[in-house]
């Protein structure tokens, strides 16, 4: 049995694909399974590579699920046909430096921490040099301390951190989408899968810390994407987007509380409603920060 498992997540994006398990699999760490889950891709370019890499490396586990069943399932299969002691998941757009499992791995056993992760670098998008490096949350050995760094920085980069498989399984049932009525999800699709890492997020640091193991040595390559547009004037609409969002942050609310349940740590439960209400309350505030600034120039 290897010691981490690799779950590569695939759909529709051949090239990218071979970069990530080329990138797994030329990892100087080498006692690994790599868990390659595709999710009903139609392209048969996909399968075909798939298979290829399989034959050349007994590492390599294929999963091949007949229909798209969303992201998220995606996720969760690759997490539950793992077997190592550790898991970590890589994006089919993704790719990691040579070395980054050797030194993710070695942190996570000096650390004891319950979530791992290294730098991020965002690539293939046109953005500026400065906001490449997405930003770094701090190690933090207590629980309580982890949590309010992680809803301070309100980032979910650290999903793709290394953590104990045992304790994901646990908390992998919380990776789904949130429940959006399906004539708004279609107007607003980023609303039902905004954030919903978070709540897996904040179950692993209520269960045992977090490990900054940033260095030249541990960057995480990162696909980058066009943010979705915003509306420029405010209308009735908006209404309704801001009813979602108090929907999905009582939903998020719940998450929490469960995860934190389910990794066993009492602070976490007790911290949730805390973490979430500033959550919201700061997404409140960007949000009517950024209408007021569009009136403004429109008034201009």
């Amino acid at each position: 049995m290897a010691n981490v498992s690799v779950g590569i997540v695939s759909y529709n994006r051949p090239e990218l694909l071979k970069r990530a398990i080329e990138s797994a699999i030329s990892q100087t760490y080498r006692d690994l399974e790599i868990i390659v889950s595709d999710n009903g891709s139609t392209d048969p370019r996909v399968r075909h590579i798939i298979d290829e890499f399989a034959a050349n490396d007994p590492r390599i586990k294929c999963l091949f699920h007949p229909v798209n069943q969303g992201a998220f399932f995606n996720f969760r299969a690759a997490l539950n046909a793992a077997t190592g002691r550790y898991f970590i998941w890589l994006a089919d757009d993704d790719y990691w430096c040579t070395e980054y499992l050797e030194h993710i791995v070695a942190k996570a056993e000096q650390s004891g921490a319950a979530l791992i992760y290294g730098r991020c670098e965002i690539i293939d998008a046109e953005t500026a040099s400065d906001d490449r490096v997405v930003k770094e949350m701090a190690t933090a050995s207590s629980r309580v301390a982890a949590m309010a760094n992680f809803v301070r920085l309100d980032t979910d980069a650290v999903f793709y951190g290394l953590f104990p498989t045992a304790l994901g399984r646990r908390l992998a049932a919380l990776l789904r989408f949130w429940r959006i009525p399906p004539k708004l999800a279609a107007d607003w699709p980023f609303l039902e899968y905004n954030f919903v890492s978070y709540a897996f997020i904040f179950g692993l640091l209520s269960s045992g810390g977090y490990c900054n193991a940033s260095s030249e040595n541990t960057v995480h390559f990162v696909g980058g994407r066009a943010p979705f547009p915003h509306s420029p004037s405010l209308g009735w609409r908006h209404l309704w987007l801001l009813l979602m969002y108090v929907s999905v942050h009582l939903q998020m609310a719940n998450r929490f509380a469960h995860a934190a349940y389910s990794a066993a740590s009492w602070p976490g439960v007790l911290f949730s409603p805390v973490a979430v209400g500033y959550l919201f309350c700061r997404r409140l505030g960007m949000i009517l920060s950024q209408r007021l600034n569009t009136l403004k120039k429109g008034l201009k």
